[in-house]
């Protein structure tokens, strides 16, 4: 709630864009037995509000936590090898970004969100605002030339530095390209 109510409060700010509309940003999300949506809405402070839903069968989107990241590409192939790897590694550009989830900079990739909480009917929510990327031309945009992806991930992610795959998150169950709205 505090963070809905703070989200809320960022948005009444404005938008960034220069004719004082927002930028505006969607995927849909899919994978086996799983389906969602992502909104994104660019304000005027750098921030991004972020808007995930998420439904499932319980026994594949398994109630608790759940690692969510911006990735690399906007390519979601579900018969990859493993399962949307074609999403690249986690958003991270910059001079010292790295997309592997176990580097040293992890918890601090630019792509990391919080772990959304799944139910036990298997549908979940995450309102939050970031300020690590934008939709807006820049270093850090999620529109680069190749876009970017959404991630759901099977496991939580623990936001520790080095540690395992699986401390990141692990699998992936369930991708959705982004694309400007």
């Amino acid at each position: 709630m505090a963070v809905s109510m703070f989200v809320l409060a960022i948005a009444s700010k404005g938008s960034f864009a220069q004719d004082s509309r927002p930028i505006t940003a969607k995927a849909k999300i899919f994978g086996p037995d799983i389906a969602g949506e992502l909104k994104l809405r660019q304000i005027s402070n750098g921030v991004t509000l972020v808007d995930l839903y998420l439904k499932g069968d319980p026994s594949v989107l398994t109630p608790g936590l759940h690692g969510i990241h911006f990735h690399e590409k906007a390519i979601c192939d579900e018969g990859a090898e493993p399962r949307f790897s074609t999403a690249g590694g986690h958003f991270d550009p910059g001079p010292f970004g790295s997309s592997l989830p176990v580097q040293e900079n992890h918890p601090y990739h630019l792509g990391d969100l919080p772990n959304i909480d799944i139910n036990q009917k298997g549908e979940g929510r995450l309102i939050t605002a970031t300020s690590r990327i934008t939709l807006y031309e820049s270093p850090v945009s999620l529109f680069d030339e190749d876009s970017s992806a959404i991630i759901v991930h099977q496991l939580p992610d623990l936001m520790i530095s080095g540690g395992t795959a699986a401390q990141s998150g692990g699998g992936r169950l369930a991708c959705g390209a982004i694309e400007q709205s």
